[in-house]
């Protein structure tokens, strides 16, 4: 963390007394001192605040006396104990709005800048390449892996230290105000929207439900701040309007986006094109190695993060070409007898395979592997078969897939789509039919576990 504080401290800023009977005998409040904040009890260090926190499937309540017993300083309930813990506690009303408003105190005594980024899809890539822009100029921390939630934002901010200069948070939802929940705490000084699209539609509704939780980003971007908009999304007019007199700034490829590309030059191993920054009429060749017109658009995104918070134009284009894709984000894997295997399996909705679907017609001999999509609701069905078509309009020469509703894809795509029972079997065909050479690209959502396919068809990996 970037401060210590006392439970004393704590009990104040979230407005809660402390109870009688929590054992203060040895010191007071004002001298129970917290070096970190911590929500699991195999990872607690001495001098740690442990946070119970509630889900599904655990209660963090319950582990109130072995937290301390393995060295917590004190910790934070939601639930009064049972029986007496043997060390000082705290009692909230809801441990997760707690949680969060420790990592808002801690938000606000943090100088740097903080970007933060939303988006239907694109928001772990445009998080990897703004975490390699900034760290051209600054001692960046950025989310780690997919924390983007309301457990994983609060953890983002807490374990900002006093040696970071610049922060880069990944904001994910599923349903509707789940933006706004943690943006609040967040506060960035540059927000960027990637795109809204149907994803997790079981959740927000329609596509209206996106639009509007995507642009939550706007209300707790600082009014001094910059947003950063997608000109290419049908949204874009309705995110400007709401973003009132904060400073906005667009990319995409129409022609009144701010920051745009040209001469465009795309391969399955990356991309390179022409940035231009209307507003100094800067332009210059760009070497990505992350493939897709869509990449292109989250770079461009970066980039206009990157000036509004001060960085020069030939540092970010720097940035830009040092970032390199990380599992399950479309990186390269070396497969069986040359075959190359695009891993884009981390997650998918219909944007993101279409996008994904561009970028493997790229190949000469082009096979696509899919797992089910989730979190569709009632258009699951439908949004399955419009990607069977999509991919044999786009030339797809070969399609897997595996799940039911996939069934539907391999239906309308037709010839050479074959459905098969499992992953196993999926990947046992691809090492026996597969072509030298060919190129494989694996998608799907998590719960779909594409990835297995990947491990099984990675040489290096094995």
């Amino acid at each position: 963390m970037l401060f210590d504080f006392t439970l004393a401290e704590l009990a104040q800023q979230l407005g809660v007394d402390v109870p009688p009977q929590s054992c203060l005998t040895a010191k007071s409040a004002a001298e129970i001192v917290f070096r970190d904040v911590s929500t699991d009890t195999r990872s607690i260090k001495a001098g740690d605040l442990f946070v119970a926190l509630k889900g599904a499937n655990f209660n963090g309540n319950k582990f109130a006396a072995q937290a301390l017993a393995s060295g917590a300083a004190a910790v934070l309930l939601d639930e009064a104990p049972a029986e007496p813990l043997g060390g000082p506690y705290l009692l909230c009303e809801n441990a997760q709005d707690a949680y969060g408003d420790i990592a808002g105190w801690q938000r606000d005594a943090f100088v740097g800048p903080v970007v933060a980024m939303t988006g239907s899809a694109g928001k772990t890539t445009t998080k990897q390449l703004m975490a390699s822009v900034l760290s051209e100029q600054f001692n960046t921390w950025m989310t780690q892996g997919n924390l983007n939630n309301h457990i994983g934002a609060p953890k983002t901010l807490l374990a900002l230290t006093p040696e970071h200069t610049a922060a880069v948070v990944e904001l994910g939802a599923s349903g509707l105000q789940e933006i706004a929940y943690t943006a609040k705490w967040v506060k960035p000084a540059v927000g960027i929207i990637t795109n809204a699209s149907e994803a997790h539609l079981e959740g927000f509704g329609s596509l209206q439900g996106i639009v509007q939780t995507k642009g939550e980003l706007i209300d707790f971007t600082s009014d001094a701040g910059t947003v950063v908009l997608n000109a290419d999304d049908a949204a874009f007019d309705t995110w400007r309007q709401r973003a009132g007199d904060r400073r906005v700034v667009s990319f995409g490829f129409s022609d009144s986006a701010d920051v745009s590309a040209r001469d465009i030059e795309l391969s399955v191993a990356g991309s390179r094109f022409v940035l231009i920054d209307r507003h100094t009429s800067f332009n210059q060749s760009v070497r990505l190695a992350f493939p897709g017109k869509h990449n292109i658009a989250n770079a461009l995104a970066v980039y206009a993060a990157a000036r509004a918070v001060g960085m020069d134009s030939e540092s970010i284009v720097a940035g830009l070409q040092a970032a390199t894709p990380v599992s399950g984000r479309m990186k390269t894997v070396a497969g069986p007898r040359g075959i190359t295997v695009l891993d884009d399996s981390y997650n998918a909705n219909p944007a993101s395979i279409r996008a994904a679907i561009d970028v493997l017609s790229l190949a000469a001999d082009s096979w696509l592997v899919l797992g089910d999509m989730a979190e569709l609701g009632e258009e699951a069905g439908t949004a399955h078969s419009d990607l069977g078509r999509y991919a044999k309009q786009q030339g797809i020469g070969h399609l897997l897939a595996t799940g039911e509703l996939s069934k539907r894809t391999v239906a309308s795509f037709g010839d050479n789509g074959l459905w098969l029972a499992d992953r196993d079997a999926v990947a046992d065909y691809i090492k026996q039919q597969a072509p030298d050479h060919a190129v494989v690209l694996v998608k799907g959502s998590r719960s779909a576990g594409m990835e297995q396919v990947v491990r099984a068809l990675d040489i290096a990996g094995e």
